[in-house]
């Protein structure tokens, strides 16, 4: 994985790319359209045009630059080492001219604001949105998962002898919408020896504002993630992929190093078929482009969840593609989020499979959303939240599941 680094010359780096084209058949927007100014090559050449000066900013060249879903798939077939998301982000910042950030970019930021809209959202009956479109989809979004409580702040001690100690990276949307992902990666760092730390004072990691053109607003988020996880840790752990491709492609940003939780998992060798029951059942797990292009992760989830004991896990999805989530894609684009996503639907849908795994908040959101449409019983869940309702844990502790479902999320550790 090569660390993305903002490019000094638009110019010289826009210079990498030597125009073969082996990335267009990789590019949903590409396919989609199949124009050439939605494709890699001619996102390049019109940022190199508004560079020169032989291009004047309109808005066809905007759009064109704003359809782009950042999954960033020529990244990982480019075989010149275009850094395509660099110079995407860069790009935004220095040429578009810039807007008002979107209502909901304020509540991102603010991660308790955002699980209150989250609530409400939840606690609205759908025909009070239904005359409006837009807010109407926003509502269906804000219902697409079932809503567990995030672990709360603190310090959580290890069930058995510490092997280290690690912050957990909650974010913003996943502490509104997949709380339930989080207490799993608890439950399960926990349980393999590690202390765990969820600060009071972290947030957002940015993705959205970097990838906007709004640098400002990432680095001030960036900063907030610094000082909340300062202090002695072996790593910071995060659940969401997206997250962790911007945390890692930024690094050094946080103080200790940071890792994807099933990489995390699968790397201390921390845990074995003994820690999981047995499970008699068919998953699909879909692969969401940030763990695939950025972090190049797609082995971590199926290799932990091959530790349950007669789980049969199937793949969905051709590799690479994408849902049509990308971040706020789905309600800047949603005709052609959509499009992505009942693409990818009409292959779960042609299983017998009941639970879909996925390890991004935003995919998890969007194909949740699509299914809850379509009226199928097909549970979207994160690959830690089926591991954590398998984890034998004796009954004493005090990390006990007083469910199969869970964890009881009033069970805090200790202050920080």
């Amino acid at each position: 994985m090569r660390e993305q680094q903002p490019p000094q010359n638009l110019t010289l780096a826009i210079d990498r790319c030597v125009k073969c084209g082996l990335c267009l058949p990789d590019c949903p927007t590409f396919r989609l359209s199949g124009i050439e100014s939605a494709s890699p090559r001619g996102r390049l050449a019109l940022i190199e045009g508004l560079t020169n000066g032989a291009l004047t900013l309109d808005r066809r060249v905007v759009h064109h630059l704003d359809s782009c879903l950042l999954c960033r798939r020529c990244e990982r077939v480019c075989p010149s080492g275009v850094a395509f998301g660099a110079i995407m982000d860069e790009a935004r910042a220095r040429l578009v001219p810039p807007v008002k950030p979107p209502w909901y970019r304020s509540l991102v930021e603010r991660p308790a604001r955002l699980r209150a809209a989250t609530l409400l959202a939840r606690l609205a009956p759908p025909w009070l949105t239904r005359p409006a479109p837009r807010l109407h989809r926003q509502h269906r979004l804000a219902r697409a998962l079932y809503a567990e409580a995030p672990p709360r702040p603190g310090r959580y001690p290890p069930r058995v002898k510490a092997r280290g100690r690690v912050g957990l990276f909650s974010g913003c949307a996943t502490s509104a919408q997949q709380g339930g992902a989080l207490v799993a990666a608890l439950r399960l760092l926990v349980h393999a020896g590690f202390e765990v730390v969820v600060p009071q004072t972290a947030g957002c990691c940015g993705a959205l504002a970097r990838h906007a053109g709004d640098s400002a607003a990432a680095d001030r988020l960036a900063e907030r993630n610094r000082a909340a996880f300062a202090g002695e840790l072996d790593a910071v752990v995060s659940v969401a992929s997206g997250c962790g491709a911007h945390l890692a492609d930024y690094a050094p940003a946080l103080p200790a190093p940071h890792q994807d939780i099933c990489q995390f998992l699968l790397q201390q060798s921390a845990l074995g078929r003994r820690d999981f029951a047995p499970r008699r059942q068919h998953v699909l797990l879909h692969t969401p482009c940030s763990m695939e292009n950025v972090l190049h992760g797609a082995r971590w989830a199926r290799d932990l969840l091959g530790l349950v004991p007669r789980l049969m896990v199937t793949p969905v999805g051709a590799v690479g593609q994408c849902c049509g989530s990308a971040g706020d894609y789905l309600l800047r684009h949603p005709e052609t989020a959509d499009k992505f996503r009942d693409q990818l639907l009409a292959d779960v849908l042609d299983t017998d499979a009941d639970v879909l795994l996925t390890s991004n908040v935003g995919c998890a959101i969007h194909l949740a959303a699509g299914i809850a449409m379509l009226r199928q019983p097909v549970e979207v869940l994160h690959p830690v939240e089926l591991l954590a309702r398998q984890l034998i844990e004796p009954s004493a502790s005090r990390y006990h599941a007083v469910s199969t479902e869970g964890y009881r999320p009033d069970m805090t550790g200790e202050p920080i």
